[in-house]
């Protein structure tokens, strides 16, 4: 579904929700129950459109009518971005002050305590007044504000279980797939959120003092590697980036990385700590790696892509330092005594070919 609309992710989303609502009536009555959570009654036969402009110069995301046009609902959705200057209060203006309505922002479930304090605070400079917060579910929080309007922030995720839920009721299967796939899209982003920081994370220093440790162990496994004679580091050199730190090193012919790695620590849990096989590596044994990952029961194997590989180096929790190293070090070699042994096979078998 993604591929009809716009490549930003942002976009994406908007149109999808909007393709949902328009083609789906359970997908209505959904999202119709999220903008009335918290008691507002509000029509049950509303249409949607999306980008909706007017005088004013908003553009909400969405909107939600009924067949003569009044506007019930103003809908505005959030990734990354922040808000703008029309929102909330030029939206808020678009709801009518003699019929039921409701405000409605759909952000991910980590930025909702953040946007909640701003953008009743927005709403508070506009001169509305504005309830105390009644959080009805935990990722689906309403407000009073102004005329008897309700205020709702909710989560992605709750918007689109809502709406999967109403699909799975009422039996609409043809469409359950795009709702599927926008809650994916949306979980992701969801998940690379940035979270507001505490105050313990500026002012603490055990997070900064664990991610140098982390390196400390990278640079000490490496330096027991090599002066246990298994690798070298000739020609090679440590290297780091955006959320990375480690070191090059050679085991005979086979060239890998050992570093701590955010990125994958963050994206397949097991370890900070990784050896990386890549471009550097010989193909055989990158081609080793891949076809016994499956079957491999020594190691985790993480393929990234076939010149990607990773291997967790997995840290027993209450572990000295020493022990640590020493374990890791062993985990290494295991490692590369199953790549060498794959090697030497190989080329037993081309000698035997080669005499034949």
């Amino acid at each position: 579904m993604a591929t009809r609309f716009a490549p930003s992710p942002e976009n994406i989303a908007i149109e999808a929700l909007g393709f949902i609502l328009k083609r789906s009536p359970a997908a209505r009555k959904a999202f119709t129950g999220i903008a009335g959570a918290g008691g507002l009654e509000l029509p049950h036969d509303l249409s949607f459109e999306t980008q909706a402009v007017a005088d004013d110069d908003g553009r909400p995301d969405i909107e939600g009518h009924d067949s003569d046009l009044h506007r019930y609902i103003v809908a505005e959705t959030k990734f990354h971005a922040g808000l703008t200057i029309n929102q909330p209060l030029t939206y808020a203006a678009r709801l009518s002050g003699d019929r039921p309505a409701a405000l409605v922002f759909i952000v991910p479930a980590a930025r909702m305590s953040s946007l909640w304090s701003e953008l009743t605070k927005r709403l508070k400079s506009g001169d509305y007044l504005v309830s105390a917060r009644r959080e009805l579910q935990s990722e689906l929080w309403t407000a009073l504000f102004g005329r008897g309007h309700h205020f709702v922030l909710v989560s992605w995720r709750a918007v689109l279980d809502a709406i999967v839920r109403e699909m799975d009721i009422a039996r609409e299967s043809d469409r359950l797939e795009d709702a599927r796939q926008l809650a994916g899209l949306c979980e992701r982003m969801d998940s690379e959120a940035f979270l507001p920081l505490r105050s313990e994370e500026i002012t603490g220093t055990d997070m900064p003092r664990r991610y140098l440790q982390f390196c400390d162990l990278v640079n000490e496994v490496g330096e027991e590697l090599v002066s246990s004679g298994l690798c070298d580091r000739k020609g090679l050199q440590a290297s780091g980036g955006h959320g990375f730190f480690g070191r090059y090193l050679r085991c005979g012919t086979i060239i890998f990385y050992i570093g701590f790695d955010c990125a994958a620590w963050l994206s397949h849990k097991h370890s900070p700590l990784w050896l990386r096989f890549d471009q550097y590596t010989p193909p055989e044994a990158l081609a080793f790696l891949r076809q016994n990952a499956s079957i491999e029961t020594r190691w985790t194997t993480v393929i990234e892509s076939p010149r990607r590989i990773l291997v967790p180096l997995n840290i027993t929790p209450g572990t000295e330092k020493s022990d640590i190293i020493a374990v890791l070090a062993g985990h290494v070699g295991a490692v590369l005594a199953g790549l060498m042994a794959s090697a030497a096979s190989v080329a037993n078998v081309e000698a035997r070919e080669a005499i034949l």
